[in-house]
């Protein structure tokens, strides 16, 4: 089975763009593909969105969802918030008779998980005193935290998440046989996949609106009825949670009037806001401290696969959507507790000597060929030179490394080759050239060649006289083949092609003036056999015509002497 993000190898065009993407570098290269790590993905879905070819995909879970429908009784929906800014245009209600004509009996909200969740945390806050909370309502962050930053898991909160709070909710009050989630969230597969007897399925609403397209429902031109509701009853301040500080004002609710050192909130979104946060963060001092952490930027209303990216529009939506009961207050109905542990993705510890072995073998023999370009993906050569030493990166992913490889063998190339070649550009101008090419250009060139950088920069009308040859091929793209040309006393072989059109051509030059000379001879010696050929002829055709003149005569003479009256060879005779 795929994980809930995988490579469509395919697909994969060798850019390295996920890498470059991916907070965690969950990454590996092998072939020149790009790998998802499943046992270092957090599903934030970075790599999915950045992805030119679409290579980097998220799982397509519809098919288990409707071998749900068909084998139990009563699936139902928990719906995530952010439903409010994600179907524009269309009522809850219309949203509820769309699931419920896919198979669904019954549609609940999300936000209702999340209140229970509040609430408990309201009274892990009011207990303590002096200390850190870290939420766990994000499981993206919550699995960032575990697996890469494991010094923190003890600051969690320990209690489930909103989605598996709600789980427990409706498998209590509507007696859900299963449970599939349904949001913008692709962290929620993973956590489905590690709580199945809560949730059974996962589905993003990108995977919703296939699904509706697919059995050709469109909850637009839907007429609800009356039992296409929310069941057991609408969310309130729950819905607040897909939007930043969405969590802290519904938590705040719960909190206690009065209390000698108040909760101070703080709302982190992004995943690389939260790693930076983490690496130096500050005591909580006499009041408690509640990191609210959400790995999309903006909040769930910006999640990977929610349609329409975070806004003040989408915020206003949640805002206007959310309500407070005037209840105050409230006691969690159901236990909630979990502990949360940390699994460490291992990092192999590789020596100083390693390293730097490593960085020799592509091309980073000091601090200053150390580019640090980012074109391979990682943030440093030596982080290059480690995913190296661990499997999860090739050589050839440094780039600069590459060009110079293929700029030397490019080079020895040309030096080697025994005629004259020349890169020249728009305006005539040598762009690189060998020391052939320079010594069938003259004493000039050579000087020039020997002095500077393989006459680099140096006009060509210099040395060589002729030029419409290459302004013909710069301006029309017609390569020129074996084409002689007379320069210096010289005859040469003349080649020029199209590198980039319009742009660069290529030049060749061979030097043939003595082959040139040696044909001239042969031709010139043909010449004279074929004279020498003719003149024989001619003797021979004169030589045949006198003597066919003396045959003439004497075969006249006896046809005359044979055709005389008196002749015996007569008619009479």
């Amino acid at each position: 089975m795929y994980g809930a993000v995988y490579s469509e190898l395919a697909q994969c065009q060798d850019c390295y763009r996920c890498i470059r993407e991916c907070p965690v570098k969950a990454i590996r290269v092998s072939q020149s593909r790009a790998i998802v790590m499943q046992e270092r993905c957090i599903a934030c879905g970075a790599c999915v969105a950045a992805c030119p070819s679409g290579a980097k995909r998220v799982r397509d879970d519809i098919g288990l969802a409707a071998h749900l429908l068909e084998t139990r009784a009563n699936v139902i929906v928990s719906l995530a918030p952010s439903f409010v800014s994600e179907f524009e245009g269309i009522e809850p209600a219309q949203l509820i008779a769309a699931l419920r004509r896919l198979g669904f009996s019954a549609v609940s909200e999300t936000a209702l998980g999340a209140q229970e969740v509040s609430a408990r945390i309201a009274q892990e806050l009011d207990a303590a005193s002096g200390r850190i909370f870290i939420s766990t309502a994000c499981p993206v962050a919550v699995d960032l935290i575990c697996k890469f930053h494991p010094a923190w898991v003890d600051r969690l909160t320990p209690v489930y998440s909103p989605l598996l709070a709600h789980a427990g909710l409706i498998r209590k009050h509507l007696g859900a046989d299963a449970v599939v989630f349904i949001g913008p969230c692709i962290g929620k597969k993973l956590e489905a996949e590690a709580h199945p007897e809560r949730v059974d399925v996962a589905l993003t609403f990108e995977d919703l609106r296939r699904w509706l397209d697919e059995r050709g429902i469109d909850p637009a031109k839907l007429q609800p009825g009356d039992a296409d509701r929310f069941l057991p009853h609408p969310a309130a301040e729950g819905a607040l949670y897909p939007v930043e500080g969405g969590m802290a004002d519904a938590t705040r609710v719960h909190l206690r009037a009065h209390h000698e050192h108040p909760t101070r909130f703080v709302c982190l979104s992004g995943v690389s806001a939260i790693e930076n946060a983490l690496l130096d963060f500050p005591e909580a001092g006499k009041g408690n401290l509640f990191l609210e952490l959400l790995a999309c930027e903006g909040g769930c209303v910006a999640g990977p696969k929610a349609s329409r990216r975070s806004s003040v529009a989408s915020r206003m939506k949640i805002l206007d959507y959310a309500r407070e009961t005037g209840e105050g207050p409230r006691q969690p109905e159901l236990s909630l507790d979990i502990a949360y542990e940390g699994h460490l993705v291992k990092e192999e510890p590789f020596t100083v000597a390693s390293v730097e072995e490593t960085l020799q073998r592509i091309g980073k023999r000091s601090v200053e060929d150390e580019l640090n370009c980012g074109a391979c993906g990682y943030d440093s050569c030596r982080d290059l030179a480690r995913a190296i030493l661990d499997g999860r990166a090739e050589d050839r992913m440094c780039v600069s490394n590459m060009r110079n490889l293929a700029e030397k063998k490019a080079n020895a190339l040309i030096r080697t080759l025994p005629f004259g070649v020349a890169i020249v550009g728009a305006n005539l101008d040598v762009i690189e050239c060998n020391q052939e090419f320079a010594r069938l250009m003259g004493q000039d060139a050579m000087i020039a060649y020997e002095s500077c950088d393989g006459l680099c920069g140096a006009k060509l009308e210099k040395f060589l006289p002729i030029t419409q040859p290459f302004t013909d091929v710069l301006n029309s793209g017609q390569d020129i083949i074996r084409e002689n040309v007379i320069c210096r006393n010289q005859t040469l072989s003349l080649s020029v092609f199209t590198v980039e059109p319009h742009r660069v051509i290529g030049v060749l030059l061979l030097d043939v003036t003595e082959t040139e000379r040696r044909r001239q001879q042969v031709i010139q010696k043909a010449e004279l056999v074929i004279q020498n050929l003719l003149s024989n002829v001619q003797d021979i055709a004169f030589s045949l015509g006198r003597n066919a003149a003396k045959s003439e005569g004497i075969l006249n003479s006896i046809i005359s002497e044979f055709s005389s009256p008196d002749g015996r060879g007569g008619k009479d005779g």
